[in-house]
């Protein structure tokens, strides 16, 4: 018994003496681990915009670390760029307790080794203190993180529920869960969200606004790829979203989804995105579903990533002091920067970018209408000549298809009708059968399509400098001669 016993109590020493060390080689990482995520972070914020100023719009620091054996206490700063160069910063502090063995997972018999378990809290400060009044003085969000030794991690952000009322205002949150799951240097990540419910009444200068949204999930995961993005599938989704503004009638979408692909092939980048609408209503009046599916192909990868470089550092100032002095923008370029440019255009157009909208279509109860288009681009071989044979050197080819469907045309035409208040339903159909049919004479005497049973079709293809529109082959000058004599009888009819 007492050999037993020595044994359980030489083993919990062992235990204890593991921990202890395991708890202070952790904190001797701890600090370098947190700045490499700091780093991390301002890295990808500073690839998603940046001021006027040409700063970014987001960056983080870790501000200190009160290191102890077994936790430490940090605290971040994360500064937001507002308008007119002011910055907000919202203050976070960090407990972290020291692996192998957190006490807070030990005691929730969790005991697989871990570099370190977090509990982080938003602050209050005078960027913040209106939020947290909100919350009853509460923290409004907060975070719960494990750190793996090797670098990976899991956390969970809750930004949580809250009632603001305010004088012509209301808003109404049910809170927003975020998991977000990472490896060592942010090489592969994975997250996932959910939020209940959002609704805000504001009171306008013409009435009351009203907007709500429910049932929102959020998927995306990746893993970076030589191109600096990341590859992988994003998908969101809402169940409801209605929105009510004066003078107008109330919209409302049922079963929103977006979703979206990136990946690398052979050194070049493609994309997919689908959007979904599955029910959309106007003044109770059910319109029908519509879908968008977009996809892009042959994109180089260093050229594309280049691009995006110049674009944030030097366009996108310009951009946004355009936007914010309400002026048109004029991009200024230095040589040097103009030379980088016109040398990744060309060799993302030696690549052979295919840009296609897949469909876009809206179907009602008794028709669906739909529209595709294809442009294929390629290299022009020298961007100085500035006639329209650049554009026509760099456009490899066209396809455009359009069907309309009469059906389809007579229930928009009943929704309008019953949205202007009329109830005759003979009369109510009579109009909806003259607008099918009147655009579809539109379309013939225009040239511009042609009435194929119930449907109104038109089809525009280029290729090798030859334009080819429902049937009619000509020259691209004769192609633009003809849509610009169109355009000037309708602007004479007007």
């Amino acid at each position: 018994m007492k050999k037993a016993a020595g044994i359980a109590a030489g083993v919990v020493i062992a235990v204890g003496v593991i921990a202890t060390a395991g708890a202070w080689y952790t904190g001797t990482r701890l600090e370098g681990v947190l700045q490499d995520a700091v780093r991390q972070a301002n890295e990808q914020f500073a690839q998603s915009g940046t001021t006027a100023e040409g700063k970014p719009q987001f960056s983080a620091e870790l501000v200190s670390l009160d290191r102890h054996l077994f936790s430490s206490t940090a605290h971040y700063r994360l500064n937001v760029q507002m308008p007119h160069s002011q910055v907000a910063h919202f203050q976070l502090v960090d407990h972290i307790e020291h692996g192998p063995f957190p006490l807070s997972r030990v005691t929730s018999l969790r005991l697989t080794p871990v570099m370190a378990a977090s509990n982080t809290q938003l602050e209050k400060t005078a960027d913040t203190e209106k939020w947290f009044a909100l919350n009853k003085d509460q923290t409004p969000v907060t975070g719960h993180a494990v750190i793996h030794y090797d670098r990976s991690s899991e956390t969970t952000f809750e930004f949580l529920p809250l009632e603001a009322k305010e004088p012509g205002k209301t808003v109404k949150f049910s809170g927003l869960t975020l998991q977000v799951n990472g490896t060592a240097d942010a090489q592969k990540y994975e997250l996932n969200g959910s939020m209940d419910s959002l609704s805000v009444d504001v009171a306008g200068e013409n009435g009351p606004v009203h907007a709500d949204a429910s049932g929102l999930t959020l998927y995306s995961g990746g893993t970076k790829g030589q191109s600096g993005f990341y590859l992988g599938h994003t998908e969101l989704k809402l169940a409801t979203a209605n929105v009510q503004a004066p003078n107008a009638p109330a919209v409302a979408v049922k079963d929103f989804s977006g979703a979206g692909l990136m990946q690398e092939v052979e050194g070049k980048l493609s994309a997919e995105a689908t959007y979904q609408i599955g029910g959309l209503t106007l003044g109770n009046q059910d319109v029908g579903s519509a879908q968008m599916v977009w996809k892009l192909d042959n994109f180089d990868i260093q050229a594309t990533k280049s691009l995006y470089a110049l674009y944030l550092s030097k366009i996108a100032p310009q951009q946004q002091a355009a936007a914010a002095q309400g002026v048109p923008l004029q991009v200024h370029l230095s040589d040097t920067d103009q030379q980088q440019l016109n040398a990744d255009l060309l060799t993302l157009l030696a690549a052979k970018p295919h840009i296609e909208l897949q469909r876009l279509s809206l179907k009602t109860a008794n028709g669906e209408s739909q529209a595709s288009l294809a442009v294929d681009l390629t290299s022009p071989g020298s961007l100085d000549d500035q006639t329209q044979d650049l554009g026509k050197k760099a456009i490899g080819l066209v396809d455009a298809k359009v069907t309309l469907s009469k059906p389809m045309l007579a229930d928009l035409a009943t929704v309008q009708a019953h949205l202007q208040g009329q109830t005759d339903k003979d009369a109510v159909a009579l109009q909806a059968k003259n607008v099918s049919d009147s655009v579809g004479g539109m379309a013939v005497m225009t040239q511009l399509g042609k009435v194929e049973g119930d449907n109104i079709t038109s089809r525009l293809h280029y290729a090798d400098g030859v334009v080819d529109f429902n049937g009619q082959k000509m020259t691209p000058e004769q192609f633009a001669g003809f849509i610009a004599n169109l355009l000037g009888q309708q602007q004479t009819q007007r």
